[in-house]
C-alpha cells in the first residue's frame, strides 16, 4: 500500500508535475518563469499581451521537477491571435496538476483576481504568487483571494523563490518512510503493484474465513509473480513482445 502510494511522486519526478503560471497581464508571470529558469526563457516587455503562446521549461523546485507553461495574460481582448493566446492558456490550466496564480501586488486587487484564483482551486493545488515585492504592496487580501497558499516574491531580482520552492514541496510531500529509490513512475508499475495487492487481500480475507493454506496457493503465486516484474525476475509476454518490437536482438 505504501509502495503505491508513491505512484504519483514518482510520475511527477518522472516527467515532470504540469505547472500553470497564469494571471492577468504584466503580473509578471514571463518574469517570473524566466527566475525560475535562469535565464530570458519569455519575452518581457510593459506591453500587455505579449505572451501569445504558451512557453514551457522543465525545472525543479523544492526537489520537485516542474514542467512549466507561462501562458498568455487571461483577459478579454479584440486581437484574434491573443484571443487564441487566451484559450491555449485555459487548457493548459485545465491539464495542470499545480497552478501558479501570479499577482501584481503592487496593485489594488480586482474582481478578476479573485475569479482567477477561484477558478484555480477548483481545478488543482493553488499558489498565489504576490509578484513586485520591492514595491509598495497595495494588494488587499480578501476573503476571496485567501483560497490559496500565497508566497511575496520579486521575479526581477529572485528575491523570495525559496519560500515559493517550500511550498511547492509541502504541496507533493514525500511518502513518510519511503526512499527516493523506491517510486513507482510509471502505470505498468503502479498496475503490477495493485494486482498483488488485490491478490494478497483475497488469500488475508480467505484465511479469516479458515479456507486451509494449501488452497491459497493460486493468489499468492499470482501476488509473487506480479512483485516480479516490479523486481524484474518475471516478466510479462506483452513486455517481452515490445521489447522485441523496440529492438534489434542478434543471435
Amino acid at each position: 500500500e505504501a509502495l503505491l502510494r508513491t505512484y504519483d511522486r514518482g510520475r511527477y519526478i518522472a516527467g515532470g508535475v504540469p505547472c500553470v503560471l497564469i494571471g492577468r497581464p504584466n503580473a509578471g508571470k514571463s518574469s517570473l518563469l524566466n527566475a525560475l529558469v535562469g535565464y530570458d526563457r519569455a519575452i518581457v516587455t510593459d506591453i500587455p499581451g505579449t505572451t501569445r503562446d504558451t512557453v514551457e521549461e522543465t525545472v525543479e523546485l523544492g526537489g520537485i521537477p516542474l514542467r512549466l507553461i507561462d501562458t498568455a495574460g487571461l483577459r478579454d481582448s479584440g486581437d484574434p491571435i491573443e484571443q487564441m493566446g487566451v484559450e491555449r492558456s485555459r487548457r493548459a490550466m485545465e491539464e495542470a496538476e499545480l497552478i501558479l496564480v501570479v499577482l501584481d501586488q503592487s496593485q489594488p486587487a480586482r474582481e478578476e483576481d479573485a475569479a482567477l484564483i477561484r477558478a484555480a482551486t477548483e481545478r488543482a493545488p493553488t499558489i498565489a504568487v504576490l509578484n513586485k515585492r520591492d514595491l509598495p504592496c497595495r494588494l488587499e487580501w480578501t476573503e476571496q483571494l485567501d483560497l490559496a497558499a500565497s508566497v511575496p516574491v520579486c521575479a526581477k531580482t529572485g528575491a523570495g523563490l525559496d519560500g515559493l520552492a517550500e511550498l511547492v514541496a509541502q504541496t507533493f510531500p514525500r511518502e513518510p518512510g519511503a526512499a527516493y529509490g523506491e517510486l513507482l513512475t510509471n502505470q505498468r508499475q503502479a498496475e503490477a503493484a495493485g494486482r498483488a495487492l488485490e491478490a494478497v487481500r483475497r488469500a488475508g480475507e480467505a484465511l479469516d474465513l479458515g479456507v486451509t493454506p494449501d488452497a491459497l496457493l493460486t493468489d499468492v503465486e499470482e501476488a509473487l509473480s506480479a512483485l516480479g516484474e516490479l523486481t524484474g525476475q518475471s516478466v510479462r509476454e506483452d513486455v517481452t513482445a515490445r521489447i522485441f518490437q523496440r529492438f534489434c536482438v542478434g543471435k
